[in-house]
């Protein structure tokens, strides 16, 4: 997202900023938002900015990111903070193409892209990353994400590599799960589970359907991954609605950062 943000010497400053929502997966299973980082280039300088969400507060066992441990104040600087450039891979790696494929992008993509494809998981701890949702020129909300629970349905690997890119999908309220009685599952149009829609979008899908007609709310398939990818990497989705009038998502009170 580019913004202009004033005059300098007669010419126009501009402003490139992007932002990743930072959450805790806890050990019971639920994802919760705890952090926003953004990062921010102008006139060819970045730097990085990471504050935490209202969230993080309450959050019963949460411990706070490594070397941000202060809740209440911006973490400001020029680099990347360990914690997340730790989640990237160096594009000097050998596999470095063939991982950025497993997302769907190209060697060009920008570091931070990749990271917010790769919602920034690693096996050794329980932070991800994710971005908020694109509006685009038409008025319409876009999102990616990777299906979740794919393990852990019976048959969902095997419906996952009947899947081609752009085969519809379809949203079914999961009420009976034991962890999120809102959670929203993802079939294939024969009816056969692909995963879960992460716990951190499932309020917001469930306020678009409120907003707006639901049936004007579309998910696809994006990306496959073979079964010998990880089965967090199985499948992206890529969801699209109409951006109801004097919607923000993702405003509730658990986005809401500390520090302003």
């Amino acid at each position: 997202m580019s913004a202009l943000v004033g005059m300098m010497g007669g010419r126009m400053k501009q402003q490139d900023e992007s932002r990743l929502y930072v959450t805790w997966r806890h050990p019971e299973g639920r994802i919760h938002p705890v952090g926003l980082l953004t990062h921010r280039v102008l006139n060819g300088s970045e730097d990085y900015r990471f504050v935490y969400l209202k969230a993080a507060e309450s959050l019963e066992g949460f411990p706070r990111l490594p070397g941000l441990r202060s809740l209440y104040e911006a973490h400001e600087s020029k680099n990347l903070f360990p914690v997340f450039r730790n989640r990237q891979m160096p594009r000097s790696r050998p596999d470095y193409r063939n991982y950025v494929k497993k997302l769907g992008l190209t060697v060009d993509s920008e570091p931070f892209e990749v990271m917010a494809r790769n919602e920034g998981r690693r096996l050794t701890d329980r932070i991800e990353v994710f971005a908020p949702p694109l509006r685009t020129n038409d008025g319409t909300l876009k999102t990616l994400f990777f299906a979740r629970g794919i393990r852990h349905r019976d048959g969902a690997s095997a419906a996952v590599a009947e899947l081609r890119r752009g085969d519809p999908l379809v949203m079914v309220d999961d009420y009976t799960n034991d962890v999120n009685p809102r959670a929203i599952l993802i079939n294939t149009l024969d009816n056969n589970p692909v995963g879960w829609v992460p716990d951190y979008l499932v309020d917001m899908v469930h306020e678009l359907r409120d907003l707006t007609n639901e049936s004007a709310i579309s998910m696809v398939a994006e990306h496959i991954n073979p079964a010998t990818v990880a089965p967090y990497m199985r499948l992206i989705c890529r969801l699209t609605a109409p951006w109801p009038d004097n919607f923000e998502p993702l405003s509730d009170p658990q986005f809401q950062p500390i520090v302003s």
